[in-house]
């Protein structure tokens, strides 16, 4: 128990992480499901209503690492924790890709269900409890017939990768220099408000207009998918090992 106890940030701290970016990843899904059946505004409300589950993580999230920094753990342990975090949201944005038929089709069976004005948790519920909804049969092969493109690709590593690195490697900073630490994890705000205007800025408004020309949708989309994942599987552990390396 005590083995448990004292080593708590291992499983504790990934698994907020993990948890946070899961429903993020899931919630993106919203947006391809009303592309389907061309609701693509109560589609990308519903993805930010979704979205806004991850804020009960990231509440708790943050206070945990800053305890980490509070208590003094080496920059070795804090860069393994940062590691296995990275590498739980990888694994976990691998298995989304990997359902992204079932949770298309389940955003599909939400999506009708609540425009034929049923409230938001029957919906959801009704959407997991029946597989079908009567009168309607959609298409979905699309999602599996696409091209990676490279354009999107990049911008979404260089954005996510931002987004990914800002609060951890703040953190860090203030733990190898705690008589800055105030001042600097006042930084992870910044860093991660600059994350969401580039995200607000280019990718999400290109989204929007593939959608809108209904051309190359599912490519653009995908493609900035598999950057995410490419980023907390290659980029941010890269990152940060570089950064371990240079500091200690």
């Amino acid at each position: 128990m005590n083995l448990i106890l004292n080593n708590w940030y291992l499983y504790v701290i990934p698994f907020l992480y993990g948890m946070m970016l899961l429903i993020e990843f899931i919630s993106q899904y919203s947006r391809v499901a009303g592309y389907f059946i061309d609701k693509n505004a109560i589609a990308y409300s519903l993805q930010n209503t979704t979205f806004t589950l991850t804020r009960f993580f990231s509440v708790l999230l943050m206070p945990l690492i800053g305890l980490m920094v509070d208590s003094g753990y080496t920059p070795s342990i804090f860069i393994v924790c940062v590691l296995l975090s990275f590498y739980f949201a990888a694994i976990l944005g691998g298995g989304v890709y990997f359902l992204r038929k079932p949770i298309c089709n389940f955003y599909i069976r939400f999506i009708i269900n609540y425009v034929n004005g049923r409230g938001i948790f029957h919906s959801f519920f009704r959407s997991i409890s029946n597989s079908k909804v009567e009168g309607i049969k959609v298409d979905i092969s699309d999602i599996d017939n696409f091209k990676v493109d490279y354009k999107y690709f990049f911008i979404a590593c260089f954005v996510y990768s931002i987004h990914a690195i800002g609060i951890f490697m703040t953190f860090y900073f203030a733990l190898i220099s705690p008589s800055h630490k105030i001042m600097i994890t006042q930084m992870s705000g910044v860093i991660n408000a600059f994350a969401t205007l580039l995200l607000t800025f280019k990718i999400d408004p290109a989204l929007s207009v593939a959608i809108e020309r209904r051309y190359n949708f599912i490519s653009a989309f995908m493609s900035i998918f598999y950057a995410r994942i490419f980023v907390f599987s290659v980029i941010a552990p890269a990152i940060f090992l570089l950064l371990y390396k240079a500091t200690v």
